[in-house]
């Protein structure tokens, strides 16, 4: 069973997503606020924060700064929560520190699976990076390489959605996308088709247990991404 923190000031919002994610699986634990999030992971490491932005006193950026700049929790994948437009500036800002981004009003079922493929991606992702440094990669490349792969992402989804608001064009994004080619080239990670297929079998431990498992970790991965690409 997956663990889940909400981090939301409405009481409403968080006694109606607790009901529809338990009903859907989840383990779930609720926050009322910034501080009460880094109070309570202190104690307790969950699988994903859905973190809300517009709270007060401690406002969503603001805790999810507090949580990439301790060592103790950096590592825990976050999803904002948010019922106003993200600027290009927040995209900016915070892209890379975050899977993706929820808008309210919210479709639970779309959500439910939207946040285990973040869970399942976030987990294949932190195989990826164990591999490279146990392989002796340059570890500030490795970082480099995840921040960027989580900055297109979430640039590619803000981009569409908002593009005639923002009046933007994809230059940006294809530079960034042509970087991280590189950067997967440097790692010795597939940049086609044919290399994904030898990575994912590179990737397979030697025992039956740990097949299954990994064999759930890129069938996460690869409904993540389907669902971004349709929405």
């Amino acid at each position: 069973m997956h663990t889940l923190m909400l981090v939301d000031d409405n009481p409403a919002i968080r006694e109606i997503f607790s009901i529809f994610l338990e009903k859907t699986g989840f383990q779930v634990h609720v926050v009322p606020g910034g501080k009460e999030c880094l109070d309570f992971l202190k104690t307790t490491v969950p699988d994903l924060i859905l973190l809300d932005i517009m709270m007060e006193p401690m406002d969503g950026w603001e805790t999810l700064c507090a949580i990439r700049n301790s060592p103790a929790t950096r590592s825990i994948p976050v999803m904002m929560l948010t019922g106003k437009e993200p600027t290009a500036f927040e995209l900016q800002q915070y892209g890379k520190w975050i899977e993706d981004y929820v808008m309210k009003p919210v479709d639970f079922k779309t959500l439910a699976g939207s946040l285990t493929g973040v869970i399942e991606s976030h987990r294949n992702m932190h195989m990826e990076v164990k591999r490279l440094k146990t392989e002796g990669f340059d570890p500030a490349v490795i970082d480099e390489y995840c921040n960027l792969r989580r900055t297109i992402v979430v640039s590619k989804k803000l981009m569409h959605r908002f593009r005639d608001t923002w009046r933007v064009n994809d230059d940006g994004i294809r530079m960034q996308e042509e970087h991280l080619r590189q950067l997967r080239v440097t790692l010795g990670l597939p940049v086609s088709g044919q290399d994904m297929n030898r990575q994912v079998e590179r990737n397979k431990p030697s025992d039956d247990d740990g097949m299954d498992e990994q064999s759930k970790y890129w069938r996460g991965n690869n409904v993540y991404h389907n669902n971004r690409s349709g929405n």
